[in-house]
Parts: C-alpha cells; sequence; structure tokens
C-alpha cells in the first residue's frame, strides 16, 4: 500500500493537522473532513482523500 493509499486513524489525522481529536470532532460534525472508510465502529481516513478535503476547506496543515 502507498503512501496515498494510507489509511489513517483519527489520532493520525489530529497529529498530522495538529489539532485536539475534540477538534478534529467538531470539523467531521461541520462535515469539513468526513472520515472515508469504516472498519467497525472505527472511523478512517484514506490520506489522499484527507488532503483533498483540506485543499477544498481552505484548512491550513500544522508547519
Amino acid at each position: 500500500m502507498s503512501k496515498n493509499e494510507k489509511l489513517l486513524s483519527r489520532k493520525e489525522v489530529s497529529e498530522l493537522l495538529g489539532v485536539s481529536l475534540v477538534t478534529l470532532h467538531n470539523l467531521k460534525q461541520k462535515k469539513i473532513l468526513v472520515p472515508t472508510h469504516k472498519v467497525g465502529r472505527k472511523p478512517l481516513y484514506l490520506y489522499e482523500e484527507l488532503l483533498k478535503q483540506i485543499e477544498l476547506s481552505n484548512y491550513k496543515i500544522a508547519a
């Protein structure tokens, strides 16, 4: 699986973006960043789709 096909957990996404899990939850509720997959009840984000969603929302990744 290449990096673009990598599935990220909520914790990995929050660390990548430099936001808390609560903020990530709020972004999901506002439909700014929506998980692309689920395994059981665990939401997962496809890395490539996450980048597209960030680009579309004009959200800035922490440096």
